[in-house]
């Protein structure tokens, strides 16, 4: 067997010397600027909303892991990471795939009559030393097998995830015992928080104001919205009959355990080696769901480079963290990631063929932002901000996840080609070059070929093989490779579906910065492709009939 060239450390090694120029700029780059502030409260909410609504489905499920267990695995993790990885523009958290996990773990501990904290301590053990032994054996290179079919696939399976929590959290109330004008009440506020924040993340595109109040408005969106709802859920009769985030008084764990798994050695034998299972399952998770957010992440114009192999050693000593300390795991967040990066661009008016596009100025690369918010994630499990927390509508999160769900589809190339599906032949329209290359019918194919597979992995979430599920999102990548050569031309699956360039050589000295490119559509840039000009308006409007 042949080892990667980045194997025996070598791929860490040289994630840390091409980064280590650059990591001095990281802490002053944009320092004190209006964006980079923005963007740490918008990320703190953005963050903070699904970490609560997964809190307190854990909470429901284990009684064992709740809000505070939640933040502070986020807030550890967030600052480890920004502060030692390679890439700190992905901002990592407890995701909608680990709070599934997790249950499941539990379910299985259960199951065999077994205490579940420990467990999952060995569980993420494990799964660190396994991550640890993957970056060192340089096996993170393969991840370029992780094209657009599969991180588009994952991407709409993420969305459609926090659409149901949404829809499904509004929806509770209808079922609780409230009258008529409580249930409306709720829905209000949640569909108020979207709404508004959808409006209101249009801002920079408005003619009203300035430019700088225009962006600020835009970079504040969500943090406004809630802000604006929380106020009117205080007014008048609302006050008394909304219901608001459930959270501890005091800094504590749900069931007053101690915070460090010392029990570890109380598990048998036989269940210490069986937590090999779960700790895999977590790694092939993390595999994917990891390197997809960092890889859409960096979709902008960035001028210091990735580093797949350092991030992902890091990512383990976040878990071995974790682990120790009983909370669960984190990783990359979709779709927060490539929201922050995005928060962080600087975009100017340009012209390409005649038509007016937003290309991306600059970005600010640096670590503070992900370093504050997620310590901010951290600081409200303390005295007063717990107060402060409790009094946000539970309605506003639920609203929030709606607006995040419903703002990372039209980037996504899947939602793109499903609407192209459902469109009259005649006024079908894209700016994607497969649309010119490739007859529709074949577009079609592969479409749904990425629907089912949506579809399939979201039922196995549902059913008592929830814990499998990772495995189904690993073997989008064998289908890729695999299955769908068989049943495509060569050429159009190319053209649909190319393989990826790390780029990992790129911005190997901070002289060298890249010139301005095309950037995706603000609004619609939260799940793109990894090919900037294919997101751009820099192609013309090709339109196909039939």
């Amino acid at each position: 067997m042949q080892w990667p060239a980045a194997a025996n450390f070598r791929g860490i090694a040289a994630d840390f010397r091409r980064r280590r120029p650059w990591y001095w700029s990281d802490f002053t780059e944009g320092l004190g600027n209006a964006k980079t502030t923005a963007s740490i409260v918008y990320m703190f909410f953005t963050s903070i909303a699904p970490a609560i609504t997964f809190a307190e489905l854990l909470e429901d499920e284990t009684e064992a892991i709740g809000v505070v267990e939640v933040c502070l695995s986020s807030c550890l993790s967030g600052m480890i990471f920004s502060l030692f990885a390679g890439q700190p523009l992905c901002i990592v958290g407890v995701t909608g795939p680990v709070s599934i996990l997790t249950i499941s773990i539990f379910g299985l501990s259960k199951q065999l009559g077994i205490r579940f904290l420990p467990f999952y301590a060995w569980s993420q053990i494990f799964a660190a030393l396994m991550h640890m032994a993957i970056a060192a054996l340089g096996l993170c290179e393969y991840i370029k097998y992780i094209t657009n079919f599969s991180c588009h696939t994952f991407g709409l399976l993420i969305a459609l995830i926090y659409l149901v929590t949404g829809a499904r959290g509004v929806a509770a109330y209808f079922f609780r015992d409230l009258n008529f004008g409580e249930q409306l009440g709720h829905l209000v506020i949640a569909l108020g928080t979207a709404g508004c924040s959808m409006f209101l993340a249009r801002a920079h595109r408005w003619t009203i104001l300035n430019r700088f109040a225009r962006q600020l408005i835009s970079d504040y969106a969500p943090t406004a919205s809630i802000l604006v709802w929380t106020v009117i859920s205080k007014l008048g009769k609302f006050e008394h009959n909304v219901d608001r985030l459930s959270v501890p008084s005091t800094f504590r764990t749900v069931n007053g355990r101690a915070w460090f798994a010392s029990n570890l050695f109380e598990l048998p034998p036989w269940a210490i080696a069986l937590a090999l299972v779960p700790g895999a399952i977590i790694t092939v998770l993390f595999i994917f769901d990891h390197n997809v957010s960092s890889i859409l992440a960096q979709q902008f114009p960035l001028r210091k480079g990735s580093a797949y192999h350092l991030d992902f050693f890091v990512l383990g000593g976040c878990i071995l963290t974790t682990g120790l300390l009983g909370i669960p795991p984190c990783n990359g967040l979709i779709p927060q990631a490539p929201l922050h990066t995005k928060s962080l661009c600087v975009f100017k008016k340009g012209v390409s063929n005649g038509v007016e596009v937003e290309v991306v100025e600059r970005c600010y690369e640096q670590r503070y932002t992900n370093f504050f918010q997620a310590l901010l994630t951290g600081v409200v499990c303390f005295k007063p901000f717990l107060a402060v927390l409790g009094f946000v509508p539970r309605a506003c999160l639920h609203g929030l996840f709606i607006f995040m769900a419903l703002s990372s589809l039209p980037g996504n190339e899947l939602w793109d080609r499903f609407v192209l599906l459902v469109s009259e032949p005649a006024l079908r329209v894209s700016r994607h070059d497969f649309f010119k290359l490739v007859d529709f019918s074949t577009i079609a194919k592969f479409t749904r070929y990425q629907l089912v597979a949506v579809v399939v992995i979201y039922g196995v979430t549902l059913t008592p093989l929830s814990m499998t599920f990772p495995l189904f999102i690993a073997a989008l990548v064998y289908v890729r490779t695999n299955l769908l050569p068989k049943r495509f031309h060569l050429a159009d699956l190319l053209v649909l579906d190319p393989l990826i360039d790390l780029g990992d050589e790129v911005a190997a000295s901070p002289t060298v910065a890249k010139p301005p490119v095309a950037a995706p559509d603000p609004e619609a840039a939260l799940v793109p492709t990894r090919d900037i000009a294919d997101e751009t308006d820099d192609a013309p409007i090709v339109t196909q009939v039939g």
